[in-house]
């Protein structure tokens, strides 16, 4: 196997090779597709190379996998050392698990120290006679900071993803320590308790060195003579640190180790009625913790978070789920400062435009006019140096054609196309109002989201947005410039539709720039039965051959989840005639997964497969992708999701299937 570029964006280092064989495990159920191995040729090490996809980001981030298959700062230095010198590595995770130090530590939990102590490390002997002792000196290495500091606001953040993260640890927590364990536990009389907790940084320091705790006088000697800020002791993470030291520039790392015992007398303790449970445990934990933060676009390069919300900077970019955002709103005439409304409404808009643009959304307008949204977010669109697209809905009048010839020219860069569509004027100024209305109809047909900003309670806004919820379409309601797009945002039952969804976001101006981060999950949650875990239990899979490829990959992650899954091929049997195979299927399965592509347009087959779930009125789930028009009439009403790859639909069966 070969790379398909010479930078990788996490290197993952794992010691042992029985924590590998666990990690590794859970990263084929999680990820559902295979982590490659290459041997390299001029060293005795196997990397496993694959993908691991960020619904927040909307990318894949290219990981490798080095399991060095021995302890040791020595050996971690010297393997870690060897990949960089062949790869460009953005990120370095040292994975594994540790043993606790302090009290707050407990088995099971995951810990992320902010800096790292080799606390052996040019020490000196002193003592006399048959009494001796170590003069410490030890080396000392700082996690990134920008990562730490991520991982500390995890759960604020990120809370859809941080509350994943905890339901996998409460889960693997309730598989392998049973009553039985938990029982002989108690009769011991060690406190171990069984919600999982998150410990990062906070001054909290990782000894790394060549010995395993498992006395209590060793663990005092290490907090009395290297540093009572030692939270937890390792053998790994101080080499990795340290390689990573002699690179220019270097990359960024961060040491995740899920706590497996107690180091002191307790480990013999936990280790004798537990077995090696409390290491499993520890090792998935730190793994899902590791997932769930590329989930959650931790380890994105550049940018920051404030207060919730991802601010773009460099070549940072979220890719958009939805194909077609349709923006409307204006002035409202409600705000108490009048003067500082327009200023607000255009810088927001302008930055709206922007984010739509650098995701490779398509936009949809309507008026050409300075007062309204549609103008200034035009004129940030326009300002991104991508090829994209502007589709201008309005009535076909002189007035009219003047304003969009003029504001055409002023937006006119490379790479930015105009699509008219045009529909009757009005026959005179009284009519003026149904022939806006009418375009912004045919918008609203066209459009796959609608970003709402201000807008006149008294104008079309307001009905177009209680259209468009009537039709279950995703609406980013921004509420505050007031108006019409505020009553929609004061209408939704946020907590019940959105669960985790901090609302916030929408209630400031900053928020616009996160925009495709929200039409996202927005749109997932369409799709979502969340509040009905038994609801999803047969998918029946329909798509062209050509695309055959994506659906076995997602038929395999539904499978591994316990999910039964039907393709309609499969289903064929000699003695019964194709149609009626696939109809019984269809009448066997809950919800139809359509993976619509221009080859399934083309097909007679997915057609009748298509109007066999239209008409038994299954569930639906339409994944569109190659962004091509969904051409049956009845199928249109169907919210559709543009995806690009197989991981892309893996990440939102997961969002949709995994609370």
């Amino acid at each position: 196997m070969t790379l398909a570029t010479p930078t990788i964006d996490i290197l993952l280092y794992i010691a042992l090779g029985e924590e590998f064989n666990d990690l590794y495990e859970k990263l084929i159920g999680e990820l559902g597709n295979e982590f490659k191995p290459l041997e390299l040729e001029d060293l005795a090490l196997t990397i496993f190379f694959g993908k691991v996809f960020s619904p927040v980001l909307n990318r894949d981030f290219q990981v490798a996998i080095a399991p060095a298959g021995k302890m040791g700062n020595t050996h971690a230095a010297a393997v870690t050392s060897a990949i960089l010198s062949k790869y460009h590595v953005c990120d370095v995770v040292v994975l594994g698990i540790a043993g606790s130090l302090s009290n707050d530590l407990q088995p099971g939990d995951v810990f992320i120290p902010d800096s790292v102590n080799e606390y052996l490390a040019n020490s000196a002997t002193k003592g006399k006679g048959k009494r001796w002792t170590f003069e410490i000196s030890g080396n000392h290495y700082q996690t990134d900071r920008r990562l730490l500091i991520r991982f500390q606001l995890f759960k604020s953040t990120q809370k859809v993803y941080y509350e994943k993260w905890s339901y996998d640890c409460a889960e693997q927590f309730t598989l392998l320590i049973d009553d039985k364990i938990q029982k002989a536990i108690a009769q011991a009389d060690l406190e171990i308790r069984s919600q999982i907790e998150l410990i990062v940084g906070d001054d909290r320091k990782l000894a790394s060195g060549p010995a395993v705790g498992k006395g209590t006088a060793f663990a005092e000697w290490i907090k009395r003579e290297v540093d009572r800020k030692v939270a937890a002791m390792e053998m790994e993470s101080a080499g990795v640190y340290d390689a990573i030291q002699l690179r220019t520039p270097a990359p960024r790392v961060i040491s995740i180790r899920g706590i497996s015992d107690f180091a002191d007398e307790r480990k013999d303790l936990i280790e004798n009625f537990a077995k090696q449970r409390f290491r499993e445990l520890a090792a998935k934990n730190a793994l899902s913790t590791f997932l769930r933060g590329i989930e959650a676009g931790l380890f994105r390069e550049g940018g920051t978070r404030e207060n919730g919300l991802t601010i773009m900077d460099g070549d940072d970019q979220i890719e958009s789920r939805i194909n077609s955002a349709f923006v409307i709103g204006g002035i409202t005439e409600e705000s108490l400062d009048r003067d500082a409304e327009a200023p607000r409404l255009n810088i927001a808009c302008y930055k709206l435009g922007q984010a739509i643009a650098k995701a490779h959304a398509q936009l949809i307008i309507c008026s050409p006019f300075p007062n309204s949204a549609d103008y200034y977010t035009a004129m940030g669109f326009s300002e991104v140096e991508e090829d994209r697209v502007i589709h201008f809905h309005s009535p076909n009048h002189p007035d009219v054609a003047e304003k969009r010839k003029l504001l055409s020219k002023t937006l006119g860069k490379p790479g930015l196309k105009v699509v008219d569509w045009l529909y009757p004027g009005p026959e005179n100024k009284e009519s003026w109002p149904q022939a806006w209305l009418l375009a912004q109809l045919q918008a609203l047909e066209r459009a796959d989201v609608v970003i709402a900003i201000g807008g006149k309670v008294s104008n079309t806004a307001n009905t177009l947005l209680h259209l468009a919820e009537g039709r279950n379409i995703p609406i980013v309601a921004y509420s505050f410039l007031g108006g019409a797009a505020q009553r929609c945002f004061q209408r939704r039952d946020w907590e019940r539709l959105h669960p985790g969804f901090d609302k916030g976001i929408l209630e400031r101006d900053n928020g616009v720039e996160s925009v495709i981060e929200i039409a996202n999950r927005l749109a997932t949650d369409l799709l979502s039965y969340r509040h009905s875990p038994n609801k999803h239990q047969t998918f029946f899979v329909s798509r062209a051959t050509h695309d055959f490829e994506i659906a076995d990959v997602l038929a395999n992650w539904l499978r591994a989840h316990g999910y039964s899954v039907l393709l309609g091929d499969e289903e064929i049997r000699e003695n019964q005639m194709a149609t009626a195979s696939i109809y019984q299927a269809l009448l066997k399965s809950d919800t139809c997964i359509v993976l619509w592509s221009k080859q399934y347009a083309l097909s007679p087959w997915c057609y009748d497969e298509l109007m066999l779930a239209i008409n038994r009125q299954m569930n639906i789930w339409l994944f569109n992708l190659d962004n091509s028009m969904i051409v049956p009439q009845n199928a249109r009403k169907f919210k559709s999701m543009s995806v690009r790859n197989a991981s892309e639909i893996v990440k939102i069966a997961s969002d949709l299937l995994i609370d």
